[in-house]
């Protein structure tokens, strides 16, 4: 294995002295009163002796506002201010997605940073950025070269001992190459596929007297959504005929970890040249992923589609390692692989695998299936050879009308994974769904759903999230268009999109219904997801709010939402289950009679947590009673409404059962009491009481005493919000293993029983509503607010780790600084010039 050389960075004095002396102001005294949003001055920015130089200007929140002449200098500021916020996560990335985590950190517990290298070397994104690299765009490497001097410079002024993050003084820590930064931006775009499947990739092995090639046990698949992206958000854009001043309004709302890579930085981009562009992005990556310009403002949310197939594998009778397409014997490709493990004495050895693969690609040790002296299965990835992210990206940034940004997308479609939800100043929404997607024949496409009728693995495959075709044929392989962006992914002409006047939305169920009145039919294919069928609760709960005209609701007497109006819609925390059933609950509730039997509940390990017993619901019936149906800090009710709605089969409950026609409205309200046997709503909120008992929780807890930010458990602070299962927009969760991160994190307690999301402390969050954005276009410009909930910054030990969770609780949105006049009277902020 070859190791990368540190990189040498030439800093002017200028770029060191800048960091020790920035210049800290007030607006009346600021040491550059232009501010980022006006590039009038920018050409007057020193630059050091590589081309660089940027003004940095942070506001009291600590959100970096750059200002440069040119891409190469904002990315350089970009990458300059990001070594100062989260210098940890980008070094432990790159490591991880060039296959040299075992080799700076060890092996890890039970070999994970092992296991790790080889799955993503045996996928090998590194070899095919190597090979991209070299023909990248004049604006990508500027992006990616200005970026990482940037990053470079800020971190060797600060030293690895001075950075002020969580990894402070390691001796992994290092410079970065632009072109590891590429090979990371990436493996980025690989967040539903190939990053979520590295574990299957790793273990594969053929069959061998050491290896009994895994379970061919359809039941052992039952690994719930193994393969899907454990990724959410919702996105709203609200366009001329629903807006008070008739421009539009945007709220991005993504649900992301709250630890680790996939943490948003919040930045403002201006450049001479016209760039300037206000949002956030993922961190250790250039540009703005989600953010609004002087004329447009878009957010993203997961797509529910497929980006990659699976491949059963029939093996060649006596060959494991050979497979049968249309009845010809085709061998494997294989690869011999190795990695270098730090051991505890300090030295590096070596370990060498064999990966195989088939024409799809890797081969994986997929549950249900392994790998057989019959069978195995492969998988190609629409995302692999995806080299348009950042150019993606770019162009958005750049674009001052939605007839802009579409023509971006268009141009690239380099949408990864993700919806797009946006609006322009005049108030034209629009919703696509333009992620790479796999592109089958009808026959593939008939015979698939043919095997998902009949049930098997196929169905719990798609139970898991994977689509698994068949690989004896060739009527599954990909169709190739020319129309296409690469090889076997579909065309733009093939994708979803609305435009629309009133709102569109997405809440991470398919293209079919951005509007509570509109379902979109198309020859679509079925791996962009289903249409014609239920939508998530949280889904129909976005609707609601959005689609609410009456003069006491969310967008007020006019029916027509305000900024203020979109913030608050966005943090009400209403649900989708209260919003139906709660009036009801609380009635049968009141009408029992005498103590109402709870069932036996088990804990995590299949032990008896709860014995069956009975409960007197009255204290329950009383609580409820005074509960509004929301999960603010303060609701007293919503602790036992989620252990309720966790115990019930909500198909029970429905009065009215889904309809396709009303489908932004049903499933609804609350059906009758059965004429005989068990109540399930008594049933559900009598094993609600009897866990909160035996956990030792007051049944009139308020939700902030039990849901708290786990990144600092020791101190308590609360967290808004509800799960996306009890129909609550603002989602936050325990989100202990969404992200690929080696930053130690805190001991998360145990889960005090199944179908629970309770533990032995509550309900820790570490996952959820991450960067609220809410945008409005007036005449004067765009106005803008936003939220970052886990702060701007990375070190647990600074002020700024927790400022953003406070926020969030006390629903206290900041005012963004998007013109040179706002940033100038934005107060005590500190302005740093930057070059190398």
């Amino acid at each position: 294995m070859v190791r990368r050389p540190r990189v040498p960075i030439w800093l002017s004095i200028a770029a060191v002295l800048a960091l020790v002396a920035g210049a800290c102001t007030d607006s009346g005294d600021s040491a550059d009163s232009g501010g980022a949003g006006d590039s009038s001055e920018a050409s007057e920015i020193e630059v050091g002796p590589d081309g660089y130089g940027a003004v940095i200007t942070r506001t009291a929140d600590g959100v970096p506002h750059i200002r440069a002449a040119d891409l190469a200098s904002v990315a350089f500021g970009q990458g300059w201010a990001s070594a100062e916020d989260h210098p940890c996560d980008l070094v432990d990335q790159v490591l991880r997605v060039n296959s040299e985590r075992a080799a700076a950190l060890g092996p890890g517990e039970d070999d994970e940073n092992v296991e790790s290298d080889f799955g993503w070397a045996a996928l090998g994104v590194a070899d095919v950025a190597a090979q991209s690299w070299a023909e990248v765009t004049d604006d990508e490497k500027d992006l990616m070269e200005g970026f990482t001097a940037g990053w470079n410079a800020s971190f060797e002024a600060q030293g690895v001992d001075g950075i002020e993050d969580w990894c402070t003084g390691a001796d992994w820590m290092r410079t970065v190459t632009a072109e590891e930064l590429y090979t990371y931006s990436r493996s980025v775009s690989l967040l539903a596929s190939g990053a979520r499947l590295i574990d299957f990739i790793a273990t594969a092995q053929p069959p061998s007297e050491d290896n009994a090639g895994g379970s061919t046990e359809e039941g052992a698949l039952g690994t719930g959504s193994a393969v899907d992206a454990p990724l959410a958000s919702n996105g709203w854009a609200i366009g001329s005929e629903r807006s008070a001043g008739g421009g539009g309004m945007l709220l991005g709302n993504p649900h992301f970890p709250w630890i680790g890579q996939l943490r948003f930085s919040e930045v403002q981009l201006t450049t001479d040249d016209g760039l300037d562009v206000y949002g956030a992005m993922l961190l250790g990556l250039p540009g703005v992923g989600i953010g609004f310009t002087e004329g447009v403002a878009w957010t993203h949310t997961v797509s529910d589609g497929n980006r990659f197939t699976g491949y059963e594998m029939e093996l060649a009778p006596g060959d494991p390692t050979s497979y049968v397409i249309d009845g010809e014997v085709v061998p494997m490709d294989s690869r011999e692989i190795t990695v270098e493990v730090l051991g505890e004495d300090g030295e590096l050895t070596d370990q060498t695998r064999t990966y195989w693969s088939t024409e799809f690609g890797p081969v994986l040790d997929f549950p249900g299936v392994g790998w057989s002296d019959e069978a195995t299965v492969s998988y190609r990835d629409a995302n692999l050879h995806n080299d348009r992210l950042v150019l993606q990206f770019l162009a958005m940034d750049e674009s001052e009308s939605l007839a802009e940004l579409q023509a971006a997308q268009k141009e690239f479609q380099g949408i990864p994974l993700f919806n797009t939800i946006a609006v322009d100043a005049d108030g034209t929404a629009w919703y696509a769904d333009t992620s790479a997607t796999p592109n089958l024949s009808p026959e593939a496409i008939d015979a698939y759903e043919q095997r998902l009728e009949a049930g098997g693995l196929t169905a719990l495959a798609r139970e898991a999230g994977a689509v698994l075709l068949e690989g004896n044929t060739s009527r599954d392989r990909w169709v190739e268009d020319p129309a296409a962006p690469w090889p076997g992914v579909l065309p733009w002409v093939d994708l979803p999109s609305v435009e629309r006047n009133d709102y569109v939305m997405n809440a991470n169920d398919s293209y079919w219904l951005p509007n509570a009145e509109l379902t979109v039919y198309g020859d679509y294919s079925p791996l962009q997801g289903d249409a014609g069928t239920q939508r998530s609760v949280r889904t129909l709960e976005n609707l609601a709010v959005l689609a609410d005209t009456d003069p006491s609701g969310p967008a007020g007497e006019d029916a027509r939402f305000d900024l203020e109006e979109l913030m608050a819609a966005a943090l009400a925390d209403g649900a989708y289950t209260s919003r139906q059933w709660l009036d009801g609950v609380v009635e049968r509730c009141g009408a029992a009679v005498g103590p109402v039997a709870n069932a036996e509940i088990l804990d995590p390990d299949g032990g008896v947590y709860v014995p069956a017993g009975s409960v007197d619901l009255a204290p329950a019936c009383e609580v409820l009673g005074s509960w509004d149906g929301r999960y603010d800090v303060d609701s007293v009710g919503a602790v036992l409404w989620r252990e309720f709605t966790e115990r019930v089969d909500y198909d029970e409950l429905w009065a009215v059962a889904f309809d396709e026609g009303s489908a932004g409205s049903t499933p609804s309200g609350l059906g009758p009491a059965p004429d005989g046997g068990e109540d399930p709503v008594l049933g559900g909120l009598a094993d609600a009481v009897a866990l909160l008992t035996k956990a030792g929780i007051a049944l009139d807890a308020p939700l902030g005493e039990l849901q708290y930010d786990g990144r600092v458990p020791d101190q308590r602070l609360p967290v808004p919000g509800g799960l996306g299962g009890e129909g609550v927009t603002n989602v936050v969760s325990d989100g202990r293993d969404s992200s690929d991160t080696t930053q130690t994190q805190p001991e998360w307690p145990e889960e005090v029983a199944e179908d629970s999301t309770l533990t032995t402390d509550g309900y820790p969050i570490s996952y959820g509503t991450s960067f609220l954005m809410a945008v409005e276009y007036t005449d004067d410009g765009p106005r803008a607010r936003t939220i970052l909930t886990y702060g701007q910054v990375g070190d647990p030990e600074l002020p700024g780790f927790t400022a953003g969770v406070k926020d969030f609780a006390a629903k206290q949105w900041k005012t963004v600084a998007f013109t040179a006049e706002d940033l100038a009277e934005a107060p005590d902020t500190t302005v740093t010039e930057v070059s190398a």
